[in-house]
């Protein structure tokens, strides 16, 4: 049986890539694509094509509540405009889609595990990757800039947030080997070998114990990191 994966995106942002054979031209023909290619032989359990937009903010909390309870996995599209830059980010719902993903939530009849969480970072409308990913910023060790600025705080926090992080020992920059309990991932690596990163995700799930996992929504200040 495949893996029980639930998607966090901005649905509306339009400043990806389009995807050929898609027509809203948004971050959705992203999710419809995982639906109906890289993830078919998994369960999706994120929003389906049903519009919310008419229900209450409290109806469509249950509605995905109850569909993260019942993930193991948590995919986060990173895309150039996810954040409503007029909204706190405990107003906006990434954040606390993650949040609720990395808590254990228990009821009655199920308890429901900190979820696993993956970022895939889609290309934007260049077909670039470097708005987030800047790849070789380092002669030495090749290593890759991460322009956090554009990442919520609960995600840059559960970033570099192992108890032990292990230095990648270059001479030449203050990089790390890895140590991020949410690691990052380019859209075009994750569908060509998706079972390698969300088997990975799994993998650090298991070992959370070695992260300082923030669980909670916060607005704070950003800075830019390199790994």
């Amino acid at each position: 049986m495949g893996k029980k994966v639930f998607v966090s995106y901005k649905h509306s942002d339009s400043s990806v890539q389009s995807l050929t054979g898609y027509c809203n031209n948004t971050v959705r023909d992203y999710v419809d694509y995982l639906i109906n290619n890289t993830l078919k032989n998994d369960v999706y359990k994120g929003e389906g094509d049903e519009d919310l937009s008419d229900f209450k903010d409290g109806t469509i909390e249950n509605h995905l509540k109850n569909k993260i309870h019942d993930s193991s996995i948590t995919i986060v599209l990173i895309s150039p405009n996810m954040k409503d830059l007029y909204k706190s980010e405990s107003d906006q719902w990434i954040p606390w889609e993650i949040s609720y993903s990395l808590k254990e939530i228990k009821r009655s009849d199920k308890t429901s595990y900190t979820n696993g969480i993956l970022t895939v970072v889609l290309p934007d409308m260049k077909g670039s990757y470097d708005y987030f990913l800047k790849e070789g910023t380092c002669n030495v060790c090749n290593s890759r800039a991460v322009e956090i600025n554009i990442l919520f705080q609960i995600l840059k926090k559960n970033m570099f947030n192992a108890k032990v992080l292990k230095s990648s020992n270059c001479r030449y920059c203050n990089s790390y080997a890895g140590g991020s309990y949410i690691e990052s991932v380019k859209w075009k690596d994750f569908i060509s070998n998706k079972d390698f990163y969300l088997d990975k995700a799994i993998e650090i799930m298991n070992d959370r114990k070695s992260y300082n996992i923030t669980k909670e929504v916060q607005d704070n200040s950003y800075e830019n990191t390199i790994f």
